[in-house]
């Protein structure tokens, strides 16, 4: 099998002589990827603000075809069409059944294994031309029909955790509502904010790039420099809610002075900073609310999909790069932590 390792800081490797996935439990289904994604969460580890494991094939975004299922598989047959979610879920669990499947006690992320822990087996990901999948009946969501490989990628992650931040802003119909980062994740908020029936999405990014594919979706736009002359034109006194999708301290600090006394911050990205970006005093003052937390795909997928039926998704404006092969891996690693303005997000294909 061929695929791709994460080596060290700035080194992903193509590998050519990985070993094939096998079913190695009951639960367990071996998947065929058509289609992975590089997330920005992968940029963590990669440029050295995450430990991680040497030599793990990364990728948490895939879609695939059943190639083989364990003997307790009941939901999943060969020649399924599945998307992946970036995490495993028995979906029995007392998390799962809560609806926050990215905290299910028996559930690991795809692309991991703890650096501190070598006795646990990492799981690999999906950046390689098959991939194993434990707690499939749990974890496995089948592609809708009508349902093409680009937007299933778009659903195993990016798409469900766009939309889990606009959720947890509250009711956003006819509210004004911002978006910063406006990479994939955020450029999926700033799509469901207005499918969820806000009245006006102000995205906010430094790349001019990107800014224009939010005006695309309906977002009005601005650089950091001008959000806050932007919002307060647009509201007078602050958006209801900011989704936070850069993950970065200043831009955490921004949020919380941009959004309206009493308004909601939702934080989605990864963090791998020691500290927020503002003070408890700061949301005591100005009475705010701030959610955070790895959105729960998975348990999402599930409300998601019924409502989402029949409908385009926003996958022409937010992936850039939809035919990489895993032998550029390399290359397209270091391009998108350059930040380079035409790549938001790109697509493997084995």
């Amino acid at each position: 099998m061929h695929g791709l390792l994460l080596h060290a800081p700035h080194d992903v490797r193509h590998a050519t002589d990985l070993p094939d996935p096998r079913v190695e439990a009951p639960g367990d289904a071996v998947v065929a990827v058509a289609a992975s994604g590089l997330c920005g969460s992968d940029l963590h580890p990669y440029e050295g603000r995450e430990p991680f494991r040497p030599d793990v094939v990364p990728g948490h975004e895939a879609v695939g075809v059943v190639v083989e299922v364990g003997d307790a598989v009941r939901g999943f047959g060969p020649g399924d069409r599945v998307l992946v979610p970036f995490t495993t879920s028995c979906g029995t669990c007392g998390p799962c059944r809560r609806g926050l499947s990215a905290r299910c006690v028996h559930g690991a992320l795809f692309g991991w294994g703890d650096p501190d822990d070598l006795t646990v087996p990492a799981l690999h990901g999906g950046q390689a031309q098959h991939l194993r999948v434990p707690h499939a009946d749990g974890t496995l969501v089948a592609v809708p029909d009508g349902r093409d490989d680009l937007d299933a990628v778009l659903l195993a992650d990016n798409l469900p955790t766009g939309w889990t931040a606009v959720e947890r802003l509250g009711d956003v119909r006819g509210a004004t509502v911002a978006v910063q980062g406006l990479g994939s994740v955020g450029l999926c908020a700033v799509w469901s904010a207005l499918r969820l029936g806000a009245d006006r999405v102000v995205g906010i990014d430094p790349v001019a790039a990107r800014r224009q594919r939010a005006e695309r979706l309906g977002a009005v736009t601005a650089a950091p420099e001008a959000g806050p002359e932007l919002v307060t034109e647009a509201t007078g006194e602050g958006v209801a809610g900011v989704v936070e999708a850069a993950g970065v301290t200043a831009a955490q600090a921004a949020a919380v002075r941009l959004v309206r006394p009493g308004g909601v911050v939702s934080l989605i990205s990864v963090q791998t900073e020691e500290a927020f970006g503002f003070s408890p005093i700061t949301l005591y003052d100005r009475n705010l609310t701030v959610v955070s937390g790895r959105a729960p795909v998975r348990s999402a997928l599930d409300r998601l999909l019924a409502h989402l039926d029949g409908v385009a998704l926003p996958t022409d404006v937010v992936i850039t790069h939809p035919d990489v092969p895993l032998a550029d891996g390399a290359a397209t690693y270091a391009t998108f932590a350059a930040r380079e303005a035409g790549l938001v997000k790109a697509v493997f294909r084995p």
